[in-house]
C-alpha cells in the first residue's frame, strides 16, 4: 500500500483481515436471493388485474355568438373563442351526460356493479384530452370489464350529442324570446314617443325644424328685415336731407319741368345772343332795337331760372323733410314691433329646442328598434350555422389486449430486479460474515509533498475517487461585490473612503495604503510607485488619479502619508475597515459587514481572473496574494485562454463609469 511516490504508509489493522469466503458460497446466496425475487415479483406481476382501454375522438365545435354586422347587406358574423371550447370539454365528462350514458348503457346491455356512486365511479374512468391546436377531444375510459369500456365510451359521445342540441335550442329559443321582447318594447316606446312628438308640435305650432317653415319665426325674421331696410331708408333720407340744407346737393333739372323748360329756353337765347355778336360789333348791338330786346328776354329768362332754382331747393328740402319723418315713423313702429315679438321669438325658439331634443329621443329609440329587429333577424337566419357540432372521428371499439399492465415488459422488469437483488445479497452476506482486504485509495495533490515533507506520515485516506466530483466547490476568501454595489458604495461616501476603495480596486492592499506616501506618487507622470514586500509601478488611472489629485493641495508635503488622521498620523488597518464599514452601510448595501478591505481587493483580483491574466502577471499589478486565495480565486475564475497583461483591462466597469461622469 502506498500513498505519495517515495513515502511509505503504515497499514492499519482492519485492512489485513483473511477474506474467508468461497465461488461455492456466493452461487448459492445468488441463486436463493434470485428465486425468491423472481418468484415474488412474476406471482406480484401476474396476479395484477387487467386493465382495458377505449378511446375515442371527437371533434367540437362549440355553439357561436352572433357579432354585429357591418351593414344591412352583409351577413352575420359567427364568433367562437377557446374558451367554449374548453367548456365543452368539462361538460363531455359533467354528471348529467355519465347520467344520460349510464341509462343508455343499461339499455342495451348489464353494466357491471358501479357501487353506491356510479357516475362518480364512470367520471373516475373517462378522460377527457384535448389535442392542442385544435377543436378534437380524445375521450377514453379505462376498466376492468371489456365488454363495458367502450360501450360506455360511445355512449357518453351519445349523450353529449344530445344533451348538447337540446341544451342549444333552449337557449336559442330563451335569446329569441328576449331579443323579440326587446324589439317589442322598444316598438312601444317609439310610438308613444312619436304622439307624444306630434302632440306636442300641434301644441305650440311647430311645423319642422326650419325655421322658415314656422310662421312665429318666419315673422320675426320678417319684420327683422323689414326694420333693416327701413334703418337704411331712414338714413339715406337723413343723409339727403343734410345735403340739401348744407347746399351740397341740387335740384336736378328733369326732376323740375319748369326749371327743364326755363334753361332750354336760357340755352337757346344765349345761343342767338351768341350768334348776333359773332356778326355784329358790340356798338352795333347796342343801338340795334332787336338786338336790345333779345338781350332783355335772357336777363329775363336766367332771373326766372334763380327765382325757380331757389324755389325747387325749397320744395327739395321740404319734400326730404316730410320723407325723413315718414321713414322715421315707420322705423319706430318696426321697431316696436320687433320688441313685441321678441317675447314670443324666445319662448317658440324654447319650444323648439324641446321639440329637437324628443326629435333626437325618438330617432335614438328608432335606431335600437331597428337593431333589435336586425339583431332578432340575423339570429334567425344563422340559428343552424351557430347551432354546436359534435362529430365522431373515431369510435371507441372493444379491447383484445390488455391495457395496463404489461405482463411480458413487467415479468421482464422483475426477472432483471432479481437478478440485482441476487448480486446485492451476495455482497451483503459477503460483508457480514466475513472481512474482506479493502484497496484504499488515495488523493494525491501536487502540492502535499512540499507541505507534509519528505518524512512525513499520510494517515488513511477518508475519501475515495468516486466521492472527490461530489466535494463542493471551494469557498472564495472574501465577498465579491457587484458593480452595482461598488457604484452605490463609491456615489454616497466620503472623498477619503472614495480614495481608499478606488487604491483596493486598482492593485493595492489595506497595508499598502497605510503606508503610502506622498513621493510615492508622481501626478504628472501618472504612476504610483509601490515599495514594500511586493514592489511594483502602477498606471494611475482615473478615477483614482482624480481623487489624489483633488487630495493633494491639502498635503502639500511629499514625506507624509496619503491617508492621515486629523492630527496628521496616518491611518490604520483597523480605521481603514472602519470606515469602509460605515461607509457599506450609510450606502444601504445587504450585508455591510462583509464589506471589508478584502472584499474589495478579491473584486479587482476576481475581475484580473475573469479577463484570463497570467499568474506571473497577476504580481506586477496586485502585489503578494495568499497562496491559498489565489487558488481559490483561480479554481472559481479561470477562463481556457491565458492572455498577455497589455490585453487586460485594468479599470473595473464601475470605476470607469464612475470617471466618465465625473467625481461627485
Amino acid at each position: 500500500m502506498q500513498g505519495f511516490p517515495g513515502q511509505g504508509v503504515p497499514a492499519t489493522p482492519w485492512l489485513n483481515r483473511p477474506v474467508p469466503s468461497s465461488s461455492r458460497q456466493r452461487a448459492v446466496t445468488f441463486s436463493l436471493a434470485f428465486a425468491v425475487a423472481a418468484v415474488a415479483g412474476l406471482v406480484w406481476v401476474y396476479t395484477q388485474p387487467p386493465i382495458y382501454r377505449a378511446m375515442a375522438r371527437l371533434q367540437i365545435t362549440p355553439s357561436a355568438g352572433v357579432a354585429p354586422a357591418a351593414d344591412a347587406n352583409h351577413a352575420p358574423a359567427v364568433v367562437t373563442n377557446a374558451r367554449s371550447f374548453l367548456t365543452e370539454v368539462q361538460i363531455l365528462t359533467s354528471r348529467p351526460v355519465l347520467q344520460d350514458a349510464i341509462a343508455r348503457v343499461a339499455r342495451d346491455s348489464r353494466p357491471p356493479d358501479l357501487g353506491p356512486d356510479p357516475v362518480g365511479a364512470v367520471q373516475r374512468m373517462l378522460h377527457a384530452d384535448p389535442v392542442e391546436g385544435t377543436q378534437i377531444v380524445q375521450l377514453s375510459a379505462t376498466g376492468g370489464d371489456r365488454q363495458f369500456v367502450a360501450p360506455l365510451v360511445n355512449a357518453v359521445t351519445e349523450a353529449y350529442r344530445q344533451h348538447v342540441a337540446d341544451a342549444f335550442q333552449g337557449r336559442a329559443m330563451i335569446t329569441d324570446s328576449n331579443v323579440a321582447a326587446e324589439a317589442a318594447a322598444l316598438n312601444n316606446k317609439v310610438a308613444a314617443q312619436r304622439d307624444a312628438l306630434n302632440a306636442f308640435s300641434q301644441r305650440y305650432d311647430i311645423v319642422s325644424m326650419a325655421r322658415q317653415e314656422n310662421d312665429v319665426l318666419a315673422e320675426v325674421d320678417g319684420l327683422s328685415k323689414s326694420y333693416t331696410a327701413a334703418n337704411e331708408r331712414l338714413a339715406k333720407a337723413k343723409g339727403r336731407l343734410d345735403a340739401l340744407k348744407t347746399g351740397k346737393a341740387a335740384i336736378r333739372p328733369k326732376d323740375d319741368p319748369t326749371l327743364a323748360a326755363l334753361q332750354q329756353r336760357a340755352s337757346l337765347l344765349r345761343e342767338a345772343w351768341r350768334d348776333l355778336q359773332a356778326r355784329f360789333t358790340p356798338a352795333y348791338l347796342a343801338l340795334d332795337p332787336d338786338a336790345k330786346s333779345l338781350q332783355q328776354q335772357l336777363d329775363e329768362v336766367e332771373q326766372q331760372l334763380k327765382s325757380q332754382a331757389g324755389a325747387g331747393d325749397r320744395t327739395a328740402v321740404a319734400e326730404a323733410q316730410q320723407e325723413f319723418v315718414a321713414t322715421q315713423a315707420a322705423v319706430d313702429q318696426l321697431r316696436n314691433d320687433v320688441a313685441d315679438n321678441q317675447k314670443k321669438a324666445q319662448e317658440f325658439a324654447t319650444h323648439l329646442n324641446e321639440y329637437k331634443a324628443m326629435s333626437d329621443d325618438l330617432d335614438q329609440l328608432e335606431a335600437m328598434h331597428r337593431a333589435a329587429v336586425d339583431r332578432l333577424a340575423r339570429l334567425q337566419a344563422s340559428a343552424q350555422e351557430r347551432a354546436p357540432q359534435v362529430e365522431v372521428l373515431e369510435a371507441a371499439v372493444p379491447s383484445r389486449q390488455p391495457w395496463q399492465p404489461d405482463y411480458t415488459k413487467e415479468a421482464a422488469l422483475a426477472i432483471g430486479g432479481s437478478v440485482v437483488f441476487g448480486i446485492f445479497t451476495t455482497w451483503l452476506v459477503g460483508f457480514i460474515t466475513g472481512p474482506r482486504q479493502l484497496a484504499p485509495v488515495f488523493v494525491q495533490y501536487s502540492w502535499s509533498p512540499a507541505m507534509l515533507g519528505p518524512d512525513a506520515t499520510i494517515p488513511p485516506p477518508l475519501l475515495g475517487v468516486a466521492d472527490i466530483p461530489r466535494l463542493p466547490s471551494p469557498e472564495p476568501p472574501a465577498r465579491e461585490l457587484a458593480d452595482a454595489e461598488i457604484a452605490v458604495l463609491l456615489a454616497s461616501a466620503t472623498e477619503e473612503v472614495r480614495l481608499l476603495a478606488a487604491g483596493l480596486l486598482t492593485g493595492l492592499d489595506a497595508d499598502e495604503l497605510v503606508a503610502l506616501r506622498w513621493d510615492n506618487v508622481d501626478l504628472d507622470a501618472g504612476v504610483l510607485r509601490i515599495d514594500g514586500d511586493a514592489p511594483r509601478t502602477l498606471v494611475l488611472d482615473q478615477p483614482l488619479r482624480s481623487l489624489l489629485a483633488a487630495q493633494r493641495p491639502h498635503q502639500p508635503e511629499d514625506a507624509v502619508s496619503v491617508l492621515r488622521r486629523a492630527d496628521g498620523s496616518p491611518l490604520t488597518r483597523e480605521e481603514i475597515a472602519r470606515l469602509i464599514l460605515f461607509a457599506a452601510y450609510d450606502a444601504g448595501l445587504d450585508r455591510p459587514q462583509e464589506v471589508t478591505a478584502d472584499a474589495l481587493r478579491c473584486t479587482y483580483l476576481s475581475f484580473l481572473l475573469r479577463q484570463g491574466i497570467r499568474a506571473a502577471d497577476l504580481e506586477k499589478i496586485a502585489g503578494s496574494v495568499p497562496q491559498t486565495d489565489l487558488v481559490a480565486l483561480m479554481q472559481l475564475h479561470s477562463p481556457a485562454i491565458r492572455r498577455p497583461l497589455d490585453d487586460i483591462e485594468r479599470v473595473l466597469p464601475a470605476l470607469r463609469d464612475i470617471a466618465a461622469g465625473g467625481i461627485a
